[in-house]
């Protein structure tokens, strides 16, 4: 179980920092967008579907590595008044609950990227870019997404077991 957790935890660890190396090109064509409507008077039709679709990636992808970081807003004024036995029972109440979501968004997102393969959408801007290759990757972004709360969850559960035998195995040599 633990193996199966390091594997997600280094594949997100791996995917976002490949992810985040998007902010160059990000920030290269903001610039050159800047430069040429402001110095030239001759803006691009591509710049901000561009960079919308870049800072999408990086959103969705860059989400599954801050749970990995335990970065995620929680609920820790509340938990952390409670002894560590029930916060994390707390906590894995809060993970199933998590699982659930993100799993009806994984298949919302599914459908949603399969549709938009279907039909060939594109973005309603003049550019008219193809979108759903970004659709996938959303969907992809979430499922990775998923994966980590999963993992996060089996970590708790190994934690929990592991404390009840440390307990047990206590209570046996007394």
């Amino acid at each position: 179980m633990i193996r199966f957790c390091d594997i997600i935890d280094a594949t997100s660890r791996f995917v976002t920092d490949r992810i985040a190396w998007l902010f160059i090109p990000m920030t290269l064509i903001a610039v050159y967008e800047v430069g040429m409507r402001y110095l030239f008077n001759s803006p691009t039709i591509w710049a901000w579907d561009v960079n919308v679709q870049l800072f999408s990636l990086v959103v969705v992808f860059g989400s599954a590595n801050t749970f990995l970081n335990d970065g995620h807003v929680r609920m820790d004024l509340i938990i952390t008044r409670f002894n560590p036995k029930t916060a994390q029972k707390i906590s894995l109440v809060l993970y199933l609950f998590l699982i659930f979501v993100i799993g009806v968004l994984v298949w919302q997102t599914g459908l949603f990227a399969y549709r938009s393969v279907l039909i060939g959408e594109r973005t309603s801007t003049l550019l008219a870019a193809p979108i759903y290759p970004l659709k996938i990757a959303i969907c992809v972004g979430v499922i990775t997404m998923l994966l980590q709360v999963i993992s996060m969850f089996l970590r708790t559960v190994h934690s929990a077991i592991k404390d009840r035998a440390t307990i047990q195995d206590q209570n046996k040599d007394s």
